[in-house]
């Protein structure tokens, strides 16, 4: 949807949704001084109280764009001291809206996600239909492809990086790292600069939306039973199988974090296995077990798990990062101890 159909739109649907202001003496692209123009303005009433509004509307409301909006309408604020300044798009993110609200900026959109405060009038309200709308966007930006690009961003955080760079570290091509990039620049997760180097903004954030929208489930299960009677004698058994049988492995869930930040008891291991399951099931005298299972075999949703993974005590263990999000939904005080290794493991700058 373009900035103009979206101005047309929000127009007709302005008594839908402000139904408790009156707005009217409306004017499309009003022009201010120094050649600056605001793509709406309108007056708001309410009772006795009465307030003119500026507004800047694009086609888009992640937060890279709420950005731009909020120093534009700052121009035109500066022109129009007693104007209310009013943020406007198809859909404004949660992100976008949490930016406007501390910059002391107004929002609407098409959804019905409202936000006005000036005199004794306050709209602050969620639109019925944001939430699918906004697992929708993080459901491309976390697809299983795409998460070898967050991922290679997370592990170095505070580096600057490069299409092309990314390209070859996550053997994407060029365009389909630029696709996940440019998603993540209107999230406000990266920044480029005119030299087109990336750099990571919010990677706490981002680490954390991942996790949030992430099960180590995407990955097919399978699920064993080892005669053996702790999880360590599995794991050593594992270690021995997988480099007897030249196969490649990493531990996750409670058994990875075992190695990096010990902090709940458990009892159950967890693998990525690239392939060879036949072999190392036997090897290992397995037997499976659709209820009290204490052996998870995870053949990867994409190969981008593997990516950083270390050697730690005879055993690969996959990176912190991937440690943390598969950890984050994993039952039985699996939060707990994805915290416990952000606290000792993982080490990002503050937010740009």
């Amino acid at each position: 949807m373009t900035e103009a159909d979206t101005a047309r739109r929000l127009l007709a649907a302005l008594p839908r949704l402000l139904p408790n202001l009156r707005v009217d003496e409306v004017r499309r692209e009003a022009r201010f001084g120094g050649g600056r123009m605001a793509d709406l303005v309108a007056r708001a009433r309410s009772g006795d109280v009465a307030q003119e509004l500026i507004f800047e509307i694009k086609s888009l409301g992640e937060p890279r764009m709420a950005e731009q909006a909020i120093m534009q309408l700052r121009e035109l604020a500066r022109m129009r001291p007693s104007a209310y300044p009013v943020f406007a798009a198809p859909y404004i993110s949660e992100r976008a809206r949490e930016i406007c609200k501390r910059e002391g900026v107004g929002y609407l959109d098409l959804v019905g996600n409202a936000f006005l405060q000036f005199g004794s009038v306050l709209v602050d309200r969620t639109g019925a239909d944001s939430r699918p709308m906004e697992k929708r966007g993080l459901r491309t930006l976390f697809a299983p492809k795409a998460t070898r690009v967050v991922r290679a961003l997370l592990q170095a955080p505070e580096g600057t990086t490069t299409i092309t760079k990314l390209a070859q570290a996550c053997s994407m091509s060029p365009a389909g790292v630029y696709l996940v990039v440019d998603l993540l620049d209107k999230k406000g997760f990266v920044e480029r600069g005119e030299n087109r180097n990336i750099t990571l903004r919010e990677p706490d954030r981002l680490l954390r939306e991942w996790a949030k929208n992430w099960t180590w489930e995407k990955s097919q299960v399978s699920y064993y039973f080892s005669f053996d009677k702790t999880a360590e004698q599995i794991m050593e058994k594992v270690n021995t199988a997988a480099r007897k049988l030249g196969l490649r492995y990493a531990y996750t869930g409670m058994a990875g974090a075992s190695y990096v930040a010990p902090f709940v008891r458990y009892a159950q291991v967890a693998f990525y296995l690239e392939k060879g399951q036949e072999e190392l099931v036997k090897e290992l005298d397995l037997r499976p077990a659709p209820t009290g299972a204490n052996v998870l075999i995870l053949s990867p949703y994409d190969r981008g798990v593997f990516d950083g993974i270390r050697e730690i005590r005879g055993a690969n263990v996959v990176s912190d990062v991937q440690l943390f999000v598969d950890l984050f939904t994993f039952p039985a005080r699996g939060e707990e101890q994805a915290e416990a290794v952000f606290e000792k493991a993982i080490r990002f700058p503050r937010a740009r």
